[in-house]
This record gives structure tokens, C-alpha cells and sequence, in this order.
């Protein structure tokens, strides 16, 4: 692996601690309390290797077999409680456990705890048998459907569509709790044939326009200069509304006032005379602004879009709206797993989870807590109500070759390492692919989340998203050879990748990324990569950035920090290279550093910039109060882009005077794609060093056709 300088990972760390410890020598002579014991003159002879074991599951099998290729287990958990008998009798047997192909249904999590583990020299595999697909589904299929008779409900349906809508009794399957339609972990999804189906809404696409916030108490002042009130009383201009009076539950999704930051919330009444809604409190935090965006969901009158579906709780009752010919060849299956993880490996180490794929529940795939070296390989998580891995703690977990795909909050949340001291994690994420994310949530759930320290993500290719695509909090993090395209498509100031508000932040390397099509937002734009607020010290290396930026943001984005460098890099066709703000000022930055009690608690509790390792590892941490906004943009190709530089709102080009710009060469494209721009001699005679585009994204994942 080629990690920048700064990441010391754990075996290079303990060696270099050993090597400061020792001076690069074994001591002569260690003190001890008691004397060191003789080595004995009889040698021992060699503990026996334990005879590799192999167990067996099918969806065919019984929980009662002996767990053998002709006698196969049912069940995962029954396959986990085998391999833990075996290994309390016999500790370091190397163990392989094969699943068959087929559906394997899920009533209980799986959980594997650390009597569960393997060694270094014997991991436990939990593998599919080759060339099967094992599926562990939250989902319960549902085969018989039928037109709908109901006078009534035909009645809320256009009549166009009255042969084309279907309607399943859900009190004659499995499915005994309906859960609630915004209720994260509550909410059940539909599928057919693996792909989501759509709660019944409308718009069926984008938003409608509020026109005016009508509570009584003015939403406080802003930079942005929104007006708005703190209730939920909204006029609406379409009189679309003015249908949903005899609808039960209707729910709302909106950016209630700034378009980054969305939330559901219940309709109380409607006033179709005034034609005002009445949003039930609870309100959002930061009140409703005058012209939000919002769209309704949960009605049954609604779904007239295929592929539309709607639960009548009451009766128990599915409708749906099949955007196929409803037939026994599609798989059609609700959701109604509704544990917070379908597999959980509990402070377990050495487990390998191949091959395997989850699927199909209300809450979120896989979860590792604590333990050491586990990995995801080659597993497919798919339709989790929730995320798609959560890594909390541990060291050296990591997940390669994944394929991550419609998951309603985030691909991975990643977080270990510790801060204060600069430990390393040692994770990774490697060569997978996470799409169609943050189905649900719309903001701030990204592919991955890395939080803490030493954790690199390499190799992989995050795409389609309302919002960002990775967020790191944290110290030494890695981004490298990551493909990243069509994200930030719904939010607003936002970046595909992007951290915020924590000057101590350090060592992080974003090189030789392809970022490509992130051009959404409403007000202040979206971006490539993204220093939000204090963000400092950031290395933007060797990366593409090809049609990104919209509104005041550039292809990069840095808003009030300083000491980050742009280098080498290659923007093509975005508004501008880089932009900055003029909201922060030299007296906002000394008065944020000196005087506000979160970013003092950041810098001397959270972590302590003072302290002997944040010295030497950060130096430039003690200058803070120097260079305020001085940023580092030098040798970059800035192709058929309008400016290298550009500024907020304002057109205050102050902190465009700040920065360290050198290098960076404006040409015409000409007809040249970024394969042509990538060649090394063309980059050559621009100064430029060689920018590896076909190493960028995953190579050899066994997900991508």
C-alpha cells in the first residue's frame, strides 16, 4: 500500500515505537520484579496443527443434521453455534463453513461473538459454496394479488388505472407488523424483483414549491437572508392538496429551511378553502422558509405511477402499482425483518463473511464491534431500511470487493482508531461499489462515513446520490483511485466528499480520484471536494474533476480554512477550479479560535494540539492564528472552465488575494476527452505529473458485470 507519509498504520507504528523505545536495538537486559526463568534444556516438542474442519448449510438442511456436506444445517446461527463447540474444544482449528445457494429466511439477527473468532493463522469462513449464491432475506414474498373491487378505494384511483393496481391481504402472510411509513428502522419497503418500489407520493418526481411560511414567529435572521416562520404553517398554490382531506396518515418530506438538511414530518390538517397546510408538531429546529421545497408521501389517492405502492394499516391491505406484468415470474417481497442488523460479529476477530449476500430489511446489514481483522469480502448488501455496514471500534476490519446497493440511510459508517494519541484503525474500504444511497434520508448518510483515526478508502466507485458520496471526522484518513459521479444531485451546499468545522483535522490525502457529474444544489451549489468551515491541511492530489461545481461552488471548495493544498490536478469543464467564501473573516477566524467554547474543547479536549504527538506529527497546528485563509493552488490543467477561481455570493474577492496561486494553466480542450487529457506527455507540457486514470475505481469486483 502507498500511504502518504503521515499514515502510520498499525504495524508500521509499533515499529516505529519500538524503534524510538529501543534506539533500533533489543536491550542487553530488561529489570524485572522476578527473575526471568531458564530456558530448560529439554525442547518442547511443537503443538500439533489442528486438521482444517468444514461445515455445511443449505435452505434445504435441518438445524438437527451434523452439519456435513450430505447432512447440511438450516441455519446460520445453528452453523456459528458449531463452530464455537468446536473451537472451545479444539482452539485454532482452521474452519470453513459453505452455504449453499438459495434464500435463507431471516426471523433473528445472526450473531457471532468472540468465542466465535479465529486466529490469524485460522480464520473462520463463513463462504458461499463456489459458483452459488447464498441470500439472507429480511423480505416475506407475497404471491397472491388481485384486482381491486372496493367501490371506495376505486373511487380515490384515476380510472385509468383501475385494471393496472393490485391488492394483496397482508393478514394472510407472514407479515404481522406493518411498522410506520418514516419511522427509521419501522418503515417497511416493497421490492419486485430486487428492485425498490416507490411509497405513493406527489410529486411522483422532485418537489412543490411553498410559497410562503405563514406562522407567527419570524424565523430568526441568517446570512443567507431567508425569511420564514418556526411553525409549520405553509400556503400551497396547486390545488393538488385540497384531495388528501380523507387520507389518514399523510407524511411529508421537505428541506423545511435550508437545502441541506431535510426531514419527515406529519400533516395535521388542511384548510382547502385558505389552502394551508397545518404541519403537527413537533416542527423542524430551523423553522420554514419562504419558498421551501417539500413533496408528500403515504397516500393512497396518489399512487397512479407504476411501480407506486400503498399500506392501508387499518385493513391490513397492500396496493400496489406494478411497473411490470404482475405474474408468479417476479418476485414480489415486503420487508419485515426489523432488527437494528441482520448479522452483528460482537467483538469477534478473524471471521471472513464471502460470497454472501443480505437483503430486504427495515434496518441495516452488518454490524463489527470491537474485536480485530474481520472482512467483508465479496458480499452483497442490498434494499436495508437503514445502512448498509456499520464498523465500530476494533482494528484492521475491513470490506473489499462489496457491492452496496438502495440502502435508505448510508453505505458504510466506519469509526475507530483513537485521536488523541493518533493511533491508527488500520480499517479500510476497498474495490466495492456503493449506489443508490440515501434513498431515504436525504442528507448527510454518504457511501462511507469515516470517523477517527488511520482508515483509507481506496479503489472504489460511489455513484447516485441525493447528497455526499464520503465524510470524514477525523485524523490521517486516505481517500485514493475512487471513481465518484452523481452525487450531491438533490442538496445544496454540499461536496462528494466533504468534513466540517474542526481545524484539527489532519493528514488527510484525497489523490487520484475521478470525480465527475456533481453539479446539484439550489443556492450555494455543489462541488467535488469540499472544506467546510475550519477545514485545514487537506492534500488534493492527482485527482479528474469533470463537470463538477454549479452555483457559487467551484470543482473544489474551501470555505474558511487555510493550509490545504491544490495540486496537480486535472478540472475539466467545471465553472471554476476552485471557489472560496467571503463569510469568514480574520477577526470571525481569532474569535472562533479564542473565544468559542466548541472549538477550544476540539482543541484541547476532544484532542490536545499541545501535546507531544500532535506536535511532532502536526506542527503547523501551533499557527493557527497565522495565514489565516491561505490555501495552496499550484500546477493544475484547467480545461474549458470560465475562471480558476471564483467567490461566494457576495463578489467579495478578498480571500481569492490570500491564496497561493501559481501554475495553473488554462487551455481549450479541442476535442479531447480525459483519456487524451490523462497522457503522461500531454500532462508533461503543462507541468503536470502523471495522473493514473485507468487505476482509479474497483478492478476484479465479482458484483460488477
Amino acid at each position: 500500500m502507498n500511504y502518504s507519509s503521515r499514515f502510520l498504520f498499525s504495524g508500521g507504528l509499533l515499529l516505529c515505537v519500538a524503534s524510538v523505545f529501543w534506539g533500533g536495538n533489543q536491550p542487553s537486559a530488561v529489570a524485572t520484579t522476578h527473575p526471568l526463568p531458564e530456558p530448560s534444556s529439554v525442547q518442547q516438542a511443537p503443538q500439533p496443527i489442528p486438521q482444517a474442519r468444514e461445515f455445511y448449510v443449505s435452505p434445504k438442511g435441518r438445524d438437527n443434521n451434523p452439519g456435513t456436506k450430505t447432512m447440511p444445517w438450516r441455519t446460520p446461527q445453528r452453523a456459528t453455534q458449531g463452530v464455537t463447540e468446536l473451537l472451545a474444544e479444539a482452539p485454532g482449528t482452521p474452519v470453513t463453513v459453505f452455504f449453499d445457494g438459495g434464500r435463507y429466511t431471516m426471523d433473528s439477527p445472526w450473531i457471532v461473538t468472540a468465542a466465535g473468532s479465529g486466529s490469524a493463522n485460522a480464520p473462520v469462513i463463513y463462504t458461499a459454496i463456489p459458483g452459488e449464491t447464498p441470500i439472507f432475506s429480511g423480505g416475506a414474498e407475497i404471491k397472491v394479488w388481485r384486482h381491486i373491487t372496493d367501490k371506495a378505494t376505486l373511487k380515490k384511483l384515476d380510472p385509468s388505472i383501475h385494471n393496472e393496481v393490485y391488492v394483496a391481504d397482508l393478514r394472510k402472510t407472514r407479515i404481522d407488523n406493518y411498522g410506520d411509513p418514516t419511522t427509521p428502522g419501522q418503515r417497511p419497503e416493497l421490492f419486485c424483483n430486487g428492485e425498490l418500489q416507490t411509497l405513493s407520493r406527489w410529486p411522483d418526481k422532485g418537489f412543490v414549491y411553498a410559497p410562503q411560511a405563514l406562522g407567527v414567529t419570524p424565523a430568526p435572521e441568517n446570512w443567507a437572508h431567508f425569511k420564514g416562520s418556526m411553525e409549520g404553517i405553509l400556503r400551497y398554490d396547486d390545488p393538488r392538496p385540497n384531495r388528501w382531506t380523507d387520507e389518514p396518515d399523510v407524511r411529508l418530506n421537505g428541506y423545511w429551511f435550508w437545502d441541506w438538511l431535510d426531514e419527515y414530518q406529519r400533516l395535521g390538517r388542511i384548510d382547502t378553502a385558505q389552502q394551508i397546510l397545518y404541519i403537527q408538531p413537533p416542527y423542524h429546529a430551523s423553522g420554514y422558509k419562504d419558498g421551501l421545497r417539500y413533496r408528500a408521501l403515504n397516500l393512497l389517492c396518489e399512487l397512479d405511477t407504476p411501480g407506486e405502492w400503498y399500506i392501508d394499516r387499518a385493513k391490513g391491505l397492500l396496493y400496489w402499482y406494478p411497473s411490470v406484468e404482475a405474474s408468479y415470474d417476479n418476485r414480489v417481497a415486503l420487508t419485515r425483518f426489523d432488527a437494528p442488523y441482520m448479522a452483528e460479529l460482537d467483538s469477534c476477530s478473524h471471521i471472513i463473511l464471502r460470497g454472501l449476500t443480505f437483503e430486504e430489511s427495515r434496518g441495516s446489514g452488518v454490524l463489527i464491534t470491537g474485536g480485530e481483522s474481520c472482512l467483508l469480502d465479496g458480499v452483497r448488501i442490498s434494499g436495508m431500511g437503514r445502512d448498509g455496514v456499520n464498523i465500530k471500534g476494533g482494528s484492521n476490519h475491513g470490506i473489499r470487493s462489496c457491492l452496496l446497493r438502495q440502502l435508505g440511510f448510508s453505505g458504510i459508517q466506519i469509526e475507530g482508531g483513537d485521536r488523541r494519541t493518533l493511533t491508527p484503525a488500520g480499517h479500510f474500504v476497498e474495490n466495492s461499489v456503493v449506489e443508490t444511497f440515501s434513498t431515504f434520508k436525504r442528507t448527510y448518510e454518504p457511501a462511507v462515513h469515516a470517523t477517527g483515526c488511520g482508515i483509507r478508502i481506496a479503489h472504489n466507485r460511489f455513484e447516485h446520490s441525493s447528497s455526499s458520496a464520503m465524510r470524514y471526522e477525523g485524523n490521517d484518513i486516505l481517500v485514493e483511485y475512487n471513481v465518484i459521479r452523481d452525487v450531491v444531485n438533490e442538496s445544496d451546499d454540499q461536496g462528494g466528499i466533504e468534513s466540517y468545522f474542526n481545524p484539527t483535522y489532519r493528514g488527510i490525502v484525497v489523490r487520484y480520484n475521478y470525480w465527475s457529474d456533481i453539479s446539484g444544489g439550489t443556492f450555494s451549489g455543489a462541488t467535488g471536494v469540499r472544506m467546510d468551515d475550519m477545514i485545514c491541511g487537506v492534500e488534493v492530489y492527482g485527482n479528474i474533476f469533470e463537470r463538477c461545481g454549479s452555483y457559487t461552488f467551484g470543482g473544489v471548495q474551501i470555505n474558511g480554512g487555510k493550509e490545504n493544498v491544490i495540486e496537480n490536478n486535472i478540472f475539466y469543464r467545471c465553472p471554476a477550479a476552485v471557489s472560496f467564501t467571503s463569510m469568514w473573516t480574520p477577526e470571525k477566524w481569532e474569535a472562533y479560535l479564542d473565544t468559542v467554547t466548541v472549538v477550544r474543547k476540539m482543541m484541547y479536549e476532544d484532542v490536545d494540539i499541545n501535546s507531544a504527538v500532535y506536535r511532532q506529527r502536526y506542527p503547523e497546528l501551533q499557527r493557527l492564528h497565522e495565514d489565516f485563509n491561505r490555501n495552496i493552488i499550484r500546477n493544475n490543467l484547467v480545461v474549458d472552465c470560465p475562471q480558476v477561481l471564483i467567490t461566494g455570493h457576495d463578489g467579495n474577492t478578498e480571500n481569492n488575494a490570500r491564496q497561493v496561486v501559481s501554475n495553473n494553466t488554462e487551455i481549450r480542450a479541442d476535442g479531447r476527452g480525459i483519456r487524451s487529457l490523462c497522457q503522461p506527455d500531454f500532462l508533461a507540457r503543462y507541468g503536470l505529473k502523471p495522473i493514473p486514470l485507468d487505476e482509479m475505481g474497483p478492478h476484479g469486483n465479482p458484483w460488477i458485470k
